[in-house]
């Protein structure tokens, strides 16, 4: 009994302790505000639960046809959330609450309000799981508390909950990672670390990474520094070690390796800037975002006789790797999968420094007063010397009052402690610990976050605006699905987010994920060199006003701000509005299903241009090989009948100068081209300044925006195509600067090919559900090939009449089949990658842990017996 209260005790003061850091944000909640970053929080985290909570509760969990132009959601997502345990629990959660009327129809505002309560949750199983390991090391409870407090309310921890919510579930698994290794080592029980591996690798395979590479720096410490007597010889440790990850990857590999293959399907320009192997100006005593070192752990890692205990020694000596860590680069790019420097391994150093405090505070009632002594002189020392280092700060910044006064307080009490060696004092000086703390990482939410990072600016008023889902936008968009019979596309954007259709719950044109479909992305950027009106990675958006392409593609609609230019592309004619949102409909649209006998090869289209690629879709199929039957149409470059004048500034030899505010070329067209239809400009653009920043470029009616070259969100795509309707001139316009500016390339586009092959195009039945894409087609005409717009990636199989055929890669990136003669049932099916294979390695991976842990388990109580006998 006096145990259970005992935990119940522990649970309350984790909860409480989980509440106490997270006032700020709490009263922040009552005002309206969310616990939420405004960029990557509301433009991906909130689309991303939402779009998971609508397809699963619908009993769609492997695909989306919503997800961008089409995507495998379970594998491209699964770096996000659908794989997250947590994510998973709390979906189940609102879905209960929404059963029992409990709450409304759950949307994003329902997951901005969600985020506060699982992350003092999170937070509380974090703390706790953390305290258990650390028991388990043997250090007492009141220490282990008070080490895993700093650990679960780490700067971090609020960092990464604000700005990417999955990220902060890494704190939950680490901890079991290394109980897991302990249970080996220690006991000879490898299920604790079967199970840790296999949550850790199902939950996020990036962040099992990140910990897996820690895990291995632990395991070889812990080879040099023995804890106990009795524990694992090496050599026997890796006959344990071996089978237990192999197995744990075997149960998480239904996740792993979907979402791996995913990333490996990503495509993101190789990071080539130099990364130097130390240089980053983090102030971890003062000022840092992520790595903001407790006052408690500086002075016990300044206590020399605490050296002395081999549990302190592994601690501290992990901690000060990790503190060098944090001033490298390099190795920030080691833990990004050697990819640019990124800083997300915090977590890992505040567990280190989280055991550092637990295992020092337990042994410090034992230090000789010296040395305590001597400890807090050092730190003393080491607070100024970082204080005059940093000439950001100065003893009048309100923050390093907050630092330097909270750090004085501990010091002192502790000091007090030095000399009068009392349990009272001991656990005055715990008060005082928190007391501080808790305060300043309060305030460090408000500098650092909300003030520095915009976080003030996340609340329910935007959230319900026209920036983001306001009532007026969604009904109109609603009213135009109703009377639309089939699936039907929508370009619709609001404040340029690409994740704007998952929000409003309607099939978009667009999407914003650090993880996509390679081939898509390469037909954006090289096949169609299709211009996004603002040149970011990871996302992709719109048709660049490309007629053909919308009607290829199932783009039926645009909806535009009547309040902003409207420029719709050709075809497209009004056909719903509401007081302030107009709906545009492609009077041009070609059927879902389209079939044709002339084929293109890829190969064969690499000389052509944008427009002829198009012109060779609307005429056939083009595939990665076999037999041309058809061959592609050479359109006239027309700059022989151009004149090009620099405005504002010089143009000679591909260098161009523009000296005004705002300049460019003026490309004006001889009296004799067509002034009807459209224009295809294609050029290279480069900004020869590698310090400029981000600059708008126009293109007449045309807006698009350049990275700046230092980027490195830019695509590296400089060769750029835009589509503008018929003028006497072509203006092209950027900001003061220095350009090359070259290889250009103008057709005229009249769309009689567009037109023809709408008039001639069979409208095919087709369904689509789930993952699934049925078509019916009475193959009289001896057609060869069917496609639709639907993106190609692996998972998809295609099936005619109930047998298996070969799926094809149609029109560089979507799926395409080849017919047989008279009646096709064709069934277009997706599954994660491997899906079939890893369900059966996942199952029997389970089964051979249970055997294993039955196996152990019964020759332990043999060798009980036997002792006992």
């Amino acid at each position: 009994m006096k145990r259970k209260w005992k935990i119940v005790l522990l649970v309350l003061a984790a909860l409480a302790f989980a509440i106490s850091v997270h006032i700020y944000f709490i009263s922040e909640y009552l005002n309206g505000r969310f616990m939420l970053g405004p960029n990557d929080g509301m433009a991906q985290m909130l689309p991303f639960k939402q779009h998971l909570y609508e397809q699963y509760t619908q009993g769609n969990f492997f695909y989306s046809f919503s997800f961008g132009l089409g995507g495998g959601i379970y594998s491209q997502l699964a770096y996000y959330f659908s794989t997250s345990i947590v994510y998973l629990l709390s979906l189940l959660a609102i879905k209960m609450l929404d059963i029992v009327n409990l709450i409304g129809s759950p949307d994003v505002i329902t997951w901005a309000k969600a985020i506060l309560p699982v992350s003092i949750i999170r937070l509380s199983a974090a703390l706790l799981l953390t305290v258990g390991v650390f028991r388990y090391m043997r250090i007492p409870l009141l220490p282990a508390f008070v080490g895993a407090s700093f650990y679960a309310g780490s700067a971090i921890y609020f960092r990464h909950v604000v700005y990417w919510e999955f990220f902060a579930n890494a704190f939950l698994w680490l901890p079991l990672l290394v109980l897991g290794v302990e249970k080996i080592i220690r006991e000879r029980k490898p299920y604790w670390f079967i199970a840790a591996i296999a949550i850790s690798v199902f939950d996020n395979f990036y962040f099992s990474y990140i910990s897996f590479v820690f895990i291995g720096m632990y395991v070889i410490l812990r080879w040099f520094i023995k804890l106990s007597d009795d524990e694992l010889p090496v050599k026997s440790q890796l006959l344990y070690f071996i089978p237990a990850i192999l197995l744990g990857f075997g149960i998480g590999s239904i996740s792993f390796i979907p979402s791996v293959y995913a990333f490996l399907n990503n495509y993101r320009p190789a990071f080539q800037d130099e990364i130097p192997f130390y240089g980053n100006e983090d102030n971890i005593l003062f000022t840092s975002r992520t790595l903001l070192l407790p006052t408690l752990f500086v002075l016990l890692i300044c206590t020399v006789g605490l050296y002395k205990n081999k549990l302190f020694r592994l601690f501290a000596l992990l901690s000060l790797v990790f503190i060098f860590f944090q001033g490298s680069p390099r190795i920030a790019s080691v833990f990004n999968g050697f990819s640019a420097p990124q800083y997300r391994f915090e977590y890992l150093s505040m567990f280190v420094v989280a055991g550092t405090i637990a295992a020092g505070l337990a042994l410090l009632p034992k230090v000789k007063k010296l040395h305590l002594l001597l400890a807090v002189g050092l730190t003393v020392l080491l607070y100024s010397l970082y204080l005059h280092h940093d000439v950001t700060l100065d003893l009048a910044d309100e923050w390093a009052k907050y630092v330097w006064g909270g750090a004085a307080f501990v010091l002192a009490a502790f000091l007090i402690y030095t000399f009068k060696r009392k349990t009272w004092v001991f656990g005055l000086c715990l008060l005082v610990v928190f007391a501080t703390y808790i305060p300043l990482i309060n305030v460090h939410q408000e500098k650092q976050l909300s003030e520095a990072g915009n976080v003030e600016d996340s609340t329910l008023q935007l959230l319900t605006s026209d920036k983001y889902a306001s009532t007026e936008q969604q009904d109109l968009i609603h009213d135009v699905l109703a009377k639309d019979e089939d699936f039907s596309r929508i370009e619709w954007k609001t404040d340029d987010k690409n994740n704007t259709n998952l929000v409003q719950g309607f099939p978009g044109i667009s999407i914003y994920s650090s993880i996509l479909n390679r081939e898509l992305l390469f037909f954006y950027y090289y096949d169609l060199n299709i211009d996004m009106k603002r040149e970011s990675v990871s996302r992709y958006s719109g048709f660049g006003n490309r007629a053909n392409l919308y009607s290829l593609l199932n783009g039926k609609y645009i909806m535009f701000d009547k309040q902003e230019p409207i420029a719709a592309p050709y075809g497209f004619k009004p056909y719903m509005e509401s007081d302030q949102y107009i709906v545009y409909q492609n009077e041009n649209l070609l059927p879902f299903a389209k079939v044709g006998t002339e084929v293109f090869q890829e190969k064969d289209l690499e000389s052509h241009t944008p427009l002829e690629r198009e012109h060779a879709m609307l005429e056939g199929i083009i595939l990665e090989d076999g037999e041309s039957t058809g061959r592609a149409e050479s359109l006239p470059n027309l700059m022989d009948q151009v004149n090009v004048e620099a405005a504002g500034g010089s143009y000679q030899d591909g260098q161009l100068q523009v000296e005004a505010e705002e300049g460019g070329l003026d490309l004006k067209l001889d009296e004799d081209l067509p002034r009807t239809g459209d224009y295809f400009i294609s050029f290279h653009l480069k900004n020869n300044d590698a310090s400029a920043p981000l600059y708008d470029l126009t293109v007449n009616e045309f807006e698009t925006d350049r990275k700046s070259q230092q980027s490195i969100y830019r695509t590296k795509v400089d060769d750029l195509t835009i589509r503008v309707q018929a003028a006497d001139t072509i203006r092209i316009r950027m900001p003061e600067g220095s350009y090359t500016i070259d290889d250009f390339t103008l057709q005229h586009e009249d769309y009689e090919k567009l037109e023809e092959t709408k008039e001639t195009a069979e409208d095919i039945p087709f369904s689509i559900d789930s993952n699934q894409v049925t078509v019916d087609y009475d193959n009289q005409q001896h057609d060869k090939y069917l496609k639709i717009p639907v993106p190609y990636e692996k998972g998809w199989e295609v099936s005619i009449n109930g047998e298996k055929q070969e799926l094809l890669k149609a029109d560089y990136a979507f799926l395409g089949v080849e017919l047989k003669n008279g009646e096709n049932h064709i069934v277009f099916t997706y599954k994660p990658p491997y899906w079939n294979i890893l369900l059966i390695i996942c199952i029997v991976s389970i089964i051979l842990s249970l055997c294993w842990g039955w196996y152990l388990r019964k020759r332990h109580l043999a060798g009980e017996k036997g002792e006992k006998a």
